[in-house]
């Protein structure tokens, strides 16, 4: 019995330590764009549900709009993104609530950082680099982006939510 326990351990052993070895190799580039992917499928749903006409909608004085929350998200890629990396960035709409307007910005804004992404090495996002809150990683910049896209999203959403408009399904990864 005890010789079977010891073997079952070694087995264990070896076997836990081949696994990371054989297992995929994953990196930032690889992830980042696969949840870029989805979060520019998910704006563009939050987007599609809001009606041209409520575009304009303030839930508060000094709140953006629906459209103008849309637009700050194409905005915020364009100017933190070139933080970490450079890309060719676009005007934003001159009126805030033309949706196909948006639409067409975002889609523009988001394909340009993907691109600019997919055409750097994995290494290239763990050099640092000068930004306005201090050195830090291209990958910290573009994980700043991220979350910038998705803090103006929910604020989109919870416009949804007011208007009586169902926002989509959740769309994390």
């Amino acid at each position: 019995m005890r010789l079977s326990k010891q073997l079952s351990a070694l087995l264990t052993l070896l076997f836990t330590s081949w696994m990371p070895m054989n297992a995929q190799k994953s990196s930032f580039k690889t992830e980042f764009l696969k949840k870029w992917e989805n979060s520019l499928e998910y704006t563009l749903e939050v987007a599609k549900e809001m009606p041209e006409e409520h575009f304009n909608f303030k839930p508060a004085e000094g709140v953006r709009s629906f459209g103008e929350q849309l637009v700050h998200i194409g905005e915020g890629i364009a100017y933190i993104g070139n933080s970490a990396l450079k890309f060719q960035t676009f005007p934003q709409p001159g009126n805030t609530n033309d949706k196909e307007a948006i639409v067409s910005y975002l889609k523009l804004q988001y394909s340009a950082l993907q691109e600019a992404v997919k055409s750097k090495e994995a290494s290239y996002f763990e050099e640092t680099t000068s930004f306005w809150a201090g050195r830090m990683t291209r990958r910290k910049i573009l994980n700043i982006v991220f979350d910038h896209c998705t803090h103006h999203r929910a604020q989109a959403i919870v416009h949804l939510r007011i208007n009586g408009k169902r926002p989509p399904d959740y769309m994390g990864w």
